[in-house]
């Protein structure tokens, strides 16, 4: 019976081996981020990690212990083989676990969570975002964990008889493990069980999220309903809440700096897939990356203080479309039922008169996106499908394709139009094949080249559109989906992270107003009812939009990430991580009261659009 105990003490010691060097790996592969971090600080994440890593040592020694309770009374061949090939598989789980981990920060800056898992159900894109490289080497990581670390475990004695010792003694192990592993499972005795804050102390979300153990985060997503049911963020009153969210975004007045010359323009709305500031000369970023993204702005409106909502598409699309913010665990374009209930900037315009053509060059079933554009009004929706391509990566026709097939078809379109385009081939991994201007097969160089690539297509579609008989009476809007971490790996969370493009131009744009820039803080969701005033209609429903020309409402933008928001405007930046409960990046620490401002303004907006969020199913 002794051995048993002693057996099951290995097993756990080994399991914290495990977990440490899983966490190491970790570590190492997110050794950019961890440049300015001290050793020690470092070192603090081990011990902070302690709490999970018992909580899943205490999972690992349930499935143990009931395989090898009835090795405590007679000799069995088979549950001895059979604990042996359980603990091999965990382990190979946690390794699979451990690389995914690796991958996912590397891209999203988080952990596996239900929003990266429901990207499963679309395994072509989802692979389509990977190298083959990188693939290949998270496999490798996968499988030196389970050689080196099944071959510790096999060091371990496992032929030691257990049915030793007196039968009450037996029986009374054979209760008392499983139960001290369950409340080591659970944390300890105490109320409420473990949970992520307990090993989150940093403002560093690097270290916050090594010391959470990939396996226990994963138990914690199995346990969780696949939906939202209540509302993770709530910090005060829901009326308080909502008062200072309404301070936040009054209805506005009725006046608003006119920026077009025609009454009902024809408006053309560009994204840009994967575009950051920090490529962009005008906003302070690299020069030389999109030459003609600079030239247009010399002739456009450019706004340099505006954010993404989110990092993928699918928020960009939804706030730009229905001015509703990305939510920071949830997507809620996954969710019929849901986003159908959003107000739509498209049927406002199809109501006053205009036609609608969405212009994408892949696979627009990807992400329900079909669904939510048919759901928005839009009368035509293109695709991979509408058009032969020549040229064509993981993610559908090169943008000069696309770009050439709007070319050809938009003049047959009913006037005013509504169109949007949204550019693919500057999507991660950045593998396409374009020309190499920016040497070297770093992925910074390789983020460079395409987006290099995308901005000379579009440069050359504005040229050739010029054109056409529509631009003159057409304002262009030009403007990324979400930013990007390259080219300067810079963390998910922060402000420098979603700082992208924002310009308007065009034949109906004012002449008076090109080449100037506009300081007016602001975000995707903003879109709705600025454009909408411009053009004298209403957008009263549109409760998360300000009109960035209306000097009578506040300005502002936030976006969501994985365990908290940031918030910005004309004078402060800050971005909170609610997990940790903490400030974690400051734009201005002298300026206290406008970061106490912003924080209580980030609370509400947070705590009111996941009320919303739920209201959605009622």
């Amino acid at each position: 019976m002794k051995r048993w105990w002693r057996w099951h003490a290995l097993v756990a010691l080994w399991w914290l081996l495990v977990f440490l060097v899983q966490r190491c790996l970790f570590l190492g592969f997110a050794q950019r981020k961890l440049a300015g971090i001290s050793w020690a600080e470092i070192m603090q994440s081990h011990l902070h990690a302690m709490y999970m890593d018992v909580s899943g040592v205490g999972y690992m020694l349930l499935v143990t212990s009931f395989i090898t309770v009835p090795l405590l009374f007679l000799e069995g061949r088979m549950m001895r083989r059979m604990a042996l090939l359980m603990s091999l598989v965990l382990l190979t789980f946690t390794a699979i676990i451990t690389a995914a981990d690796i991958g996912l920060f590397n891209a999203w800056g988080a952990k596996l969570d239900r929003k990266a898992l429901g990207y499963l159900a679309f395994p072509e894109e989802a692979a389509a975002s990977v190298s083959f490289r990188w693939l290949a080497l998270l496999v490798g990581v996968v499988v030196a964990q389970v050689l080196a670390l099944g071959w510790s475990f096999l060091r371990i004695d496992h032929r030691q008889t257990f049915a030793t010792g007196r039968r009450s003694a037996r029986i009374a192990s054979a209760i008392a493990l499983p139960l001290l592993a369950l409340v080591a499972a659970r944390g300890g005795p105490q109320d409420d069980p473990i949970n992520k804050s307990w090993a989150y102390f940093s403002r560093h979300t690097v270290l916050n999220l090594a010391a959470v153990n990939g396996f226990w985060n994963l138990m914690e997503i199995a346990v969780q309903p696949a939906h939202v049911i209540t509302n993770p963020y709530v910090s005060m009153e829901g009326a308080e809440a909502e008062r200072i969210f309404a301070a936040a975004h009054p209805k506005g007045g009725s006046t608003t700096k006119r920026v077009l010359k025609a009454h009902r323009p024809n408006i053309l709305l560009i994204m840009l897939e994967s575009w950051t500031a920090d490529v962009i000369a005008p906003l302070g970023g690299d020069s030389g990356v999109a030459p003609a993204f600079t030239q247009l702005a010399k002739d456009g409106l450019l706004f340099d203080r505006f954010y993404s909502t989110g990092f993928r598409t699918e928020q960009g699309l939804c706030a730009l479309m229905s001015a509703f913010p990305s939510q920071p665990t949830t997507t809620i374009i996954r969710n019929f039922g849901k986003f159908d209930r959003l107000p739509s900037i498209v049927r406002m315009l199809v109501t006053a008169g205009y036609s609608s053509t969405y212009w994408y060059a892949g696979d627009v079933e990807f992400a329900n996106t079909r669904a939510y554009l048919s759901s928005m009004g839009f009368d035509v929706i293109h695709s991979e499908l509408s058009f032969e391509a020549r040229k064509r990566s993981d993610w559908g026709a090169f943008d000069e394709e696309l770009f050439s097939f709007h070319l050809r078809n938009a003049s047959s379109r009913p006037r005013p139009f509504f169109h949007v385009v949204m550019t693919s081939t500057s999507h991660e991994p950045f593998d396409a094949p374009v020309a190499q201007v920016f040497t070297g097969r770093s992925d910074p160089q390789r983020y460079r080249n395409t987006v290099h690539y995308t901005d000379s297509c579009l440069g050359a579609f504005l040229h050739h559109a010029r054109n056409e008989e529509w631009y003159d009476s057409t304002l262009v809007i030009v403007v990324a989906d979400h930013g990007h971490y390259l080219p300067y790996f810079t963390n998910m969370y922060s402000a420098a992270r979603h700082r992208i493009p924002f310009l308007l131009t065009g034949g109906a744009l004012r002449d008076d107003l090109r080449g100037t820039v506009d300081h007016t803080a602001g975000s995707h969701v903003d879109l709705a009812a600025t454009l909408l005033a411009q053009l004298g209609l209403p957008h009263d429903q549109f409760e998360w939009s300000n009109d960035l020309f209306d000097p009578h409402v506040p300005h502002m933008a936030r976006w969501c990430f994985n365990e908290g928001f940031g918030i910005a405007d004309s004078v402060q930046t800050l971005v909170y991580d609610e997990t940790g409960e903490r400030v974690i990046e400051l734009g201005d620490s002298t300026r206290t009261t406008d970061a106490h401002r912003l924080l209580l303004q980030g609370k509400a907006g947070i705590q009111v659009l996941m009320d919303q969020y739920l209201r959605f199913d009622q």
